[in-house]
C-alpha cells in the first residue's frame, strides 16, 4: 500500500502532460476530459476561490489544478512532497509573484501560518495517503484555516466495514485482489485498485472530526445531472470546514 516513501516516487515520474495524462476518471464517466476537468473547477474549486482568498494546494504535482488557483486566488501556497514537482511549478508560475512554494515531509504544511488560509485543495493525491498521514494533515488544516475556511480533498473511498481485513493486501497478488473486491464492493477496473490507500469516506470523516473540523459534504459525482464523477475506483471528495477555533488557537 502507498507510503510516504512510495509517494516520493512521483518525483521521478515522467509527467508527460504535466498531470493531464490522467484522463481515466473522465473516460470512466463517459465525458470528454476537458469537460470533466472544467466541471471539477466549477463545482469543487470556484465556489471557494476569489481574488481576496489565500489558498493552499497539497501535492500540486506539475500544476494541473494549480493553474486555475493561481489565476483566481489572491495568494497561493503550493506544498509537495517532491522537490522536483515544486521546481516544475516554480518554472511554470515563475511570473506569478503571489505564489509561494514549500517541500513537505508528507504530514505538515511548512510555511503556512496559523489561521491564515481560506481554502485548501488537493486532488489525485490523498487517494494514495494512508490514514496516519491524513490525520496529521487534517490537524494541520485545522491549524492553518481561518474560522469558516474550507478544505476540499479527493481521497480513497473503500468499503468501511472491510478495512479490518486490510491484512489481506499484504498476502501477495491473490490477497490484494481479494481485498480489492471486498473493499471496493465491485471489480471496478480489473485486477488493479489504483493503489488506493486504506481509507473509506467514513474513516476520512471520523479523522476530520477528531481534528476539530466540520464535515460539510461528501460526494462522488457532480454537475447538473451528476454526469461527472470520480467513481472509477470509488473515490470520494470531502469538504471540511473550520467552524470554530481549536483549543490551541483560542
Amino acid at each position: 500500500m502507498p507510503s510516504i516513501n512510495w509517494n516520493k516516487g512521483w518525483g521521478t515520474y515522467s509527467w508527460s502532460e504535466d498531470g493531464d495524462e490522467w484522463k481515466g476518471q473522465a473516460v470512466y464517466c463517459g465525458q470528454p476530459y476537458e469537460a470533466w476537468k472544467e466541471s471539477v473547477h466549477a463545482a469543487l474549486i470556484l465556489p471557494y476561490v476569489s481574488a481576496d482568498k489565500v489558498v493552499v494546494e497539497v501535492a500540486p504535482g506539475h500544476g494541473r489544478w494549480s493553474e486555475f488557483l493561481v489565476a483566481h486566488a489572491g495568494r497561493v501556497h503550493l506544498v509537495d512532497l517532491n522537490e522536483t514537482c515544486i521546481e516544475s511549478c516554480r518554472r511554470r508560475f515563475a511570473a506569478q509573484e503571489h505564489v509561494t512554494y514549500a517541500v513537505t515531509d508528507g504530514r505538515t504544511l511548512p510555511g503556512v501560518e496559523d489561521a491564515t488560509v481560506d481554502f485548501i485543495w488537493s486532488y489525485d493525491s490523498f487517494v494514495h495517503i494512508e490514514p496516519d498521514a491524513i490525520a496529521s494533515y487534517l490537524r494541520e488544516f485545522a491549524r492553518a484555516l481561518r474560522v469558516g475556511g474550507r478544505a476540499v480533498i479527493h481521497h480513497a473511498g473503500r468499503r468501511d466495514s472491510m478495512l479490518r481485513y486490510s491484512f489481506l493486501a499484504r498476502l501477495g497478488p491473490p490477497g490484494r485482489y481479494l481485498f480489492k473486491l471486498l473493499s471496493m464492493k465491485r471489480d471496478t477496473m480489473g485486477a488493479t485498485d489504483g493503489r488506493r490507500s486504506m481509507v473509506s469516506r467514513e474513516l476520512f470523516a471520523r479523522l476530520a472530526r477528531a481534528a476539530g473540523l466540520e464535515v460539510e459534504f461528501q460526494v462522488d459525482s457532480w454537475g447538473d445531472q451528476h454526469q461527472f464523477d470520480c467513481k472509477r475506483f470509488l473515490d470520494v471528495v470531502t469538504c471540511v470546514r473550520r467552524a470554530e477555533e481549536t483549543p490551541s488557537q483560542a
